[in-house]
């Protein structure tokens, strides 16, 4: 059983006890770093109106829309890219050129095509998750030992079975580590797409409110809930790798 890892939790709790103490001796003004106890009572209020439940699920439906069509749309045009030569020689250049772009450079764009509405934000989200699954997933394909090529035609497999039984599995690694990372930025992706665009629900909400009024409990407690959403979103992506690749792995013995 693998053991649990505590050291990466110390300087949180330093800069938790960091924060509690300048708050409590008043080192800094209050209306620039509220106490502790104020976030929580942000927190707390949040919950029992309903409005932090509604804002999280709202957030997580509009970022697992766009991970889905981003990387539906990147591991499809991965495998035919990197399958067809022809393919890759037409469209990889363009592809490579776009990725330079920043992604927040489309945002323009996006509203005056598509205005500020729900589409907008799972487009943007998507385009994001799309570029790491894409190139990941045709460096995977491209990138299969040659010697595999070798054993299929050895056991003279069809051409499905040589895509489903050697080039998919030897291109998963890096299919599901671009899977991963995309996970993680379309988290970031969700959070950029509510601030930028006009959003009812969201977990932004209460930092823009926050904002607005100048009440930095409300702006930290949206961070916080930000922050913990994006942790757990980046560890269930690491499991989720683990566990589909864990044939990779070495039995225990």
């Amino acid at each position: 059983m693998k053991k649990i890892d505590y050291r990466g939790a110390v300087i949180p709790i330093i800069l938790l006890l960091v924060w509690s103490v300048s708050a409590q001796q008043k080192w800094i003004d209050a209306a620039f770093l509220p106490p502790l106890s104020t976030v929580w009572d942000e927190f707390i209020k949040g919950w029992q109106s309903g409005e932090l439940r509604e804002n999280v699920l709202a957030s997580l439906i509009r970022n697992l829309a766009g991970f889905i069509a981003g990387g539906l749309v990147g591991v499809s045009a991965g495998l035919v890219l990197g399958l067809n030569t022809w393919a890759d020689r037409f469209f990889s250049p363009t592809l490579n050129a776009i990725k330079h772009v920043a992604v927040f450079a489309w945002i323009p764009l996006m509203i005056m095509w598509f205005g500020h509405g729900e589409l907008s934000k799972v487009i943007f989200i998507a385009l994001v998750v799309f570029y790491p699954v894409f190139f990941n997933t045709y460096d995977g394909i491209k990138n299969v030992p040659h010697h595999l090529y070798e054993v299929a035609d050895i056991f003279q497999l069809s051409a499905t079975h040589r895509f489903f039984k050697v080039l998919l599995p030897a291109a998963a690694p890096s299919i599901f580590a671009g899977l991963n990372i995309a996970l993680v930025f379309s988290w970031m992706a969700t959070v950029g797409a509510e601030y930028f665009f006009v959003s009812d629900l969201g977990v932004v909400n209460p930092i823009l409110d926050g904002q607005n009024v100048f009440k930095m409990e409300v702006v930290l407690y949206g961070m916080v809930v930000i922050a913990v959403i994006g942790l757990i979103l980046s560890k269930a992506a690491q499991f989720f790798e683990n566990y589909n690749l864990r044939w990779r792995q070495p039995s225990e013995k």
